[in-house]
């Protein structure tokens, strides 16, 4: 049998090739917005961080993996599909060998994140499950770690808005030592998995400092964001709306640990929702911990509906 060669991409002119894996999944596992053909046409890939195995002609296995403009290392693995285990268990261990020298770095940790995209029902039906667990053994073979299982939520206008809060009053941020502050408090307890992880590796201030630079970062911008008082002029929490590169989303939203238990988190989501109407977005794209119980719960009351599930690992 012809020996298989694991490498990169050699320039644009073979994009094509990534497109000829011969197994691709059929149940929705690993299925992306929009195609790689087309993101990569729009340069949302580079070349050498785009990786295939090959037998011959034949296309076995492949991966990309994808990061911002100015990055200078990728900061996720977006697309992994194979022939076999073992065929796609070669090819991650070759581009992550190749990919993460001693230099690396990126916003997301030490290694790029595995985004598996997965249907919502996924655990209920026998193909996406066969083809959800494949690439779940091959990411682990690898020597990649599971960290969480997201919900991908998503709002429409036509779902209807909800009625905007009467007992807490919105202003701008205007200060980002305020803002700062704000954070650790809310992240005193927090069931968020990406804060709980650096929350072990970093002081609160520094994992508060670090999410205000990411999401001011975003294209989106700054001005949409909001602190919220209670009626006795208590700061209760915040909402930090923005723009990814595609649609709306809540950059961040939390509530201070002093104050959980109102149900403050629906406030703050519906002030932002109100924000995004008001500049005629047409639908909000958000996601939360599947174990984040009480947001999970607050996204459902408020209108949005669940559109698939993402597993990390790292």
């Amino acid at each position: 049998m012809t020996a298989l060669v694991f490498r990169a991409l050699a320039d644009e002119s073979e994009f094509e090739l990534f497109d000829r894996v011969t197994t691709l999944p059929t149940s929705g596992v690993g299925l992306r917005s929009r195609p790689f053909n087309e993101l990569a046409a729009d340069g949302d890939y580079r070349p050498d961080w785009v990786w295939i195995a090959l037998r011959g002609e034949e296309v076995v296995a492949r991966a990309s993996f994808w990061g911002p403009p100015h990055a200078e290392h990728p900061w996720c693995l977006d697309h992994f599909d194979f022939d076999t285990v073992e065929n796609g268990v070669e090819l991650l261990s070759a581009a992550y060998t190749a990919l993460v020298t001693p230099g690396y770095h990126s916003p997301v940790g030490e290694r790029p994140e595995y985004n598996l995209m997965l249907p919502a029902d996924w655990r209920e039906r026998p193909d996406a499950f066969a083809e959800a667990d494949a690439r779940i053994r091959a990411a682990e073979q690898a020597g990649l770690v599971f960290h969480v299982e997201r919900l991908n939520l998503r709002w429409e206008r036509a779902y209807g808005l909800p009625p905007r809060s009467t007992r807490l009053v919105f202003t701008p941020v205007t200060d980002e030592r305020v803002l700062t502050d704000l954070i650790v408090d809310i992240l005193e307890g927090s069931l968020d998995e990406w804060d709980r992880r650096e929350l072990r590796a970093k002081p609160p201030r520094e994992v508060a400092a670090q999410s205000v630079a990411m999401i001011g970062d975003m294209p989106g911008g700054r001005h949409r964001w909001r602190l919220a008082h209670d009626a006795a002029g208590e700061l209760v929490g915040l909402v930090l709306p923005t723009r990814n590169d595609y649609a709306a989303t809540i950059g961040y939203l939390g509530v201070d640990h002093r104050h959980r238990g109102h149900g403050y988190a629906y406030d703050l989501l519906a002030e932002a929702m109100h924000l995004f109407a008001e500049e005629g977005e047409p639908h909000i794209i958000d996601g939360t911990d599947a174990g984040n119980a009480p947001m999970a719960a607050t996204f459902d009351r408020i209108g949005y509906r669940i559109t698939g599930r993402r597993m990390l690992f790292a």
